[in-house]
C-alpha cells in the first residue's frame, strides 16, 4: 500500500474513479454515470459543472484532485442525483477530507452495502515526508523543505494536489539534494502522462532515488 504515492497509481487514480468496476475497459463519459428523474443529459452536464467537475465527460489527475472529485460526487448526491456505477470514491477512500462526514456502510451506487471494518484492516500508509531524506536534515527539516517546494500537505499529497504540482514539488526536493525512498520510476516525471513540470528535465536516477528493485522483489 505504501506505493500509493507511486506515479503509476497517482496517474491512474482519478481515471479509475469512474470505472473501478470496469477493468481493462474504456471509461464511460462521466455524465452517463448520473441520473435524476426529469433531468436530461444537458441538465446532468450542467449540474456536474455546478458541483465542481471541471468537465462533464472526462477528468484525470491533471485536472482534478481526488478530494475535489469526491466532493463533486457528494454534491451531485446532495442535489438528488443517483450514481449509476457501483460506488462513489468515498466508499473506498474515507480518509479523503471530503469524505470525513460520509456515513460508512453506504455505497451510494449499485453495490450492496460494504463492510466498514474492511477499511479498518487496511495497513496504514507512511506519510509522504518519510519518503524524503537528506544527510543532516531531521524530520521537521524535511517537512519545511516540502512546504517550501509547494507540497500542500506532507502526509498524502496525491489526494489534494494536481499531478503537475506534485511533479514540480518532487523536482524541487531533488534540486535541494533530497533523496527519494522509492526507485526513480516512481517519480511522476519518470512516468506518463507528460506533465509541463517535467519538460526538458533530466533526472539522475542513481542520485535522486533508491536503487531499482530486482525482478520479483517487492
Amino acid at each position: 500500500m505504501h506505493l500509493l504515492r507511486s506515479a503509476a497509481l497517482a496517474t491512474a487514480l482519478l481515471s479509475l474513479m469512474a470505472c473501478t468496476t470496469r477493468p481493462f475497459q474504456p471509461s464511460p463519459p462521466l455524465y452517463t454515470l448520473w441520473a435524476k428523474p426529469g433531468v436530461n443529459e444537458a441538465g446532468v452536464r450542467s449540474a456536474m459543472l455546478g458541483c465542481g467537475f471541471v468537465h462533464a465527460g472526462y477528468v484525470d489527475g491533471t485536472t482534478m484532485t481526488s478530494d475535489d472529485y469526491a466532493r463533486a460526487q457528494l454534491c451531485m448526491i446532495d442535489n438528488g442525483f443517483v450514481y449509476q456505477d457501483r460506488r462513489i470514491v468515498c466508499t473506498d477512500n474515507p480518509d479523503l477530507p471530503a469524505c470525513a462526514n460520509v456515513p460508512r456502510g453506504k455505497t451510494f451506487g449499485t453495490d450492496p452495502d460494504f463492510d466498514p471494518t474492511l477499511l479498518k484492516r487496511r495497513p496504514s500508509r507512511p506519510p509522504a515526508y518519510t519518503y524524503w531524506s537528506r544527510p543532516g536534515t531531521d524530520t521537521e527539516g524535511v517537512k519545511r523543505a516540502m512546504a517550501a517546494c509547494g507540497y500542500s500537505t506532507v502526509i498524502e499529497p496525491v489526494n489534494t494536489m494536481l499531478l503537475n504540482d506534485i511533479a514540480a514539488a518532487e523536482l524541487c526536493m531533488i534540486d535541494k539534494q533530497f533523496t527519494y525512498a522509492l526507485p526513480a520510476n516512481a517519480l511522476l516525471c519518470k512516468n506518463p502522462p507528460a506533465l509541463p513540470a517535467c519538460r526538458n528535465r533530466v533526472i539522475d536516477a542513481v542520485r535522486c532515488c533508491a536503487p531499482p528493485k530486482a525482478a520479483g522483489q517487492r
